[in-house]
């Protein structure tokens, strides 16, 4: 797709959101009406074909709308909120502030649900969610650069209740509760963004499986991660080597492939495999090694994927047929087929 062609199509799709969150900006500020629910949905499916790869915009934006929907916020924050809080103090300043942070949670709500199926995706590949962009911006764009100013406020009305000034106490309160939980917020996000440094430092590493067959398969540590037994494993990992090795031992070379390329596309598509029957048809033998295999190494996904499959190869036939679809198999084979078969049986997946 040429640069001009990726514009347009975007730009398709951005132009209609654009105009529903003005519109709504205006709908908070008085000037128009609120959505109805006929237009809340058409904005939201717009968001969601954006998403989801649809023919008429020719990829995913997902990417492109998460810093549209942080930029929005952002957007609100400086055209309607800062300008509010200029040159006011004490208790005026504290008023305004907590009005127009009730304001903008309102307009958040609404936001999000619109982008609410972006949701996931911001949740998966950058592990923030709308609601944490909702909260650091305005911590970076109000509470962090008035800081002085409204402990200032704060103190200046506190000073003034002692002093027998009658003052509302639920507004100090409220105001108190703001603060504090602003100031809590930004020692937990300092917290996380050094976690975040730890763990992007741990993500450019690279592990090597090697199985029973001596062959080396070279993944990335995130995709390790999709694996609930290597997950365990790499605690243990130190950060400060490039490469580590894992053995897998009860995983052959043709089953090992097809479970490292289906963690590559169940990562960059978390929508698209886990629905996708194509990946599971395969021959029984084949399908039960990759069930096998998948239990082994504590994938829920694919584990929920080939049970799936299993279930609708059996269904209805006797433990006879079972045992010819699936031929001579080994005793975990076996008996994994077993537990699983009366799981399915009971639960009439």
């Amino acid at each position: 797709m040429s640069f001009l062609n990726f514009i347009t199509t975007f730009e398709n799709g951005w132009k209609p959101l654009r105009k529903g969150i003005i519109k709504f900006f205006n709908f908070l500020e008085g000037s128009e009406p609120n959505f109805t629910s006929e237009d809340r949905m058409n904005l939201y499916t717009i968001v969601y074909n954006m998403c989801n790869e649809d023919p008429k915009y020719k990829r995913s934006y997902f990417r492109e709308l998460s810093k549209k929907y942080k930029d929005t916020c952002e957007e609100y924050i400086i055209s309607k909120v800062w300008p509010s809080l200029q040159e006011k103090k004490d208790d005026i300043l504290l008023k305004e502030l907590l009005k127009r942070w009730s304001d903008y949670k309102l307009m958040t709500c609404g936001l999000s649900s619109i982008f609410n199926y972006l949701d996931q995706y911001t949740r998966h590949f950058t592990f923030t969610s709308l609601e944490e962009i909702n909260f650091s911006s305005f911590n970076y764009r109000v509470y962090e650069k008035m800081n002085k100013d409204i402990l200032d406020a704060i103190f200046s009305v506190i000073g003034r209740k002692l002093a027998g000034e009658m003052i509302d106490p639920t507004f100090v309160i409220n105001t108190l509760d703001f603060y504090i939980k602003f100031y809590k917020c930004t020692k937990k996000d300092k917290a996380q963004g050094e976690k975040m440094n730890r763990r992007s430092a741990s993500l450019s590493k690279k592990i090597n499986l090697i199985n029973s067959e001596g062959t080396v398969f070279e993944i990335d540590y995130g995709m390790a991660l999709m694996s609930k037994r290597f997950e365990e494993i790499t605690k243990t990992i130190s950060v400060s080597r490039d490469v580590d090795v894992i053995a897998v031992d009860k995983v052959s070379s043709k089953i090992l492939t097809m479970i490292v390329e289906y963690c590559k596309k169940q990562r960059n598509y978390p929508n698209l495999m886990t629905g996708d029957a194509k990946f599971v048809e395969v021959d029984p033998r084949t399908l039960l090694d990759l069930t096998t295999s998948a239990c082994y190494m504590k994938i829920e996904s694919l584990e929920q994927l080939t049970w799936s499959k299993v279930d609708e190869l059996i269904k209805g036939k006797t433990p006879e047929e079972i045992a010819e679809m699936f031929g001579d198999v080994d005793d975990s084979n076996s008996k994994l087929l077993e537990e699983n078969i009366q799981k399915i049986e009971s639960l009439e997946m």
